[in-house]
Order: structure tokens, then C-alpha cells, then sequence
């Protein structure tokens, strides 16, 4: 997706929107790789070496039923898939982390509440 104006995204709308385009925030990384975790740069270094492997070939192979570029076959066969491959979380994993920070700002919220009240914070 190319950058438009003041960072954000320029994309193509979906089949059932009247507008042709419309902006997009772009992710937290956009334009700062230090901002990517370890996980994320080991798949991205994946994707990047399967796709330049992949350069010069040309024409179209059937892959899981659906008619596809030769070179995105390549990539898709290449690339490891599923969880913690590259050395992340697993989906319950996630969810566990989530849950474990909502308690903590939840607690955050209730002494901002209690000082803005000028009552002692409920324990």
C-alpha cells in the first residue's frame, strides 16, 4: 500500500463500498523496524529470502485448488506456518497475556476514579 498524505495508507476499498479509496492509520512499525519484536523480523527475513529465491519465474500453477502466480506458490511452499514457528506466542498464550494486563489496568482505572472522587481507592 503506497504512503499518502501525513503517513497514512492509501487503500482500495472493499467490492460493496461506494468509494474507490480510503486512508488507513498504518501499523505501529510503519517506517521503524526497530519497532518489530524478534518474532516478526524472523518471519519477515522468511518471507524476504522465499521471495527472492522465487524472482524470475514466471506463469501460473494450480495450488489448493485455486490458480496461482508460480511465484507465490514458491513463497507459500517456503515459508514455515503455525504457531511459535518463528518464536512467538501462541494464540492462548496471547489471550493469557491480555488477560493478565486488563487486571492491572482495571486497577489503574479504579485509584484514578477514587482520587478524581477524592475517596479512598476501593481494595
Amino acid at each position: 500500500m503506497p504512503a499518502g498524505p501525513y503517513g497514512l495508507l492509501v487503500c482500495k476499498a472493499p467490492p460493496w463500498s461506494r468509494k474507490p479509496l480510503y486512508l488507513r492509520s498504518p501499523p505501529p512499525w510503519y517506517r521503524n523496524r526497530a519497532g518489530l519484536s524478534a518474532p516478526q523480523l524472523s518471519a519477515c527475513l522468511a518471507l524476504a529470502r522465499a521471495a527472492t529465491g522465487a524472482f524470475g519465474k514466471r506463469g501460473k500453477v494450480m495450488y489448493k485448488g485455486v490458480n496461482m502466480p508460480i511465484v507465490a506458490v514458491e513463497v507459500a511452499k517456503a515459508v514455515p506456518k503455525g504457531a511459535k514457528v518463528h518464536g512467538g506466542l501462541t494464540r492462548e498464550e496471547r489471550a493469557r497475556r491480555r488477560h493478565d494486563m486488563a487486571s492491572t489496568s482495571i486497577a489503574g482505572l479504579e485509584s484514578l476514579l477514587a482520587t478524581k472522587k477524592g475517596a479512598p481507592a476501593p481494595t
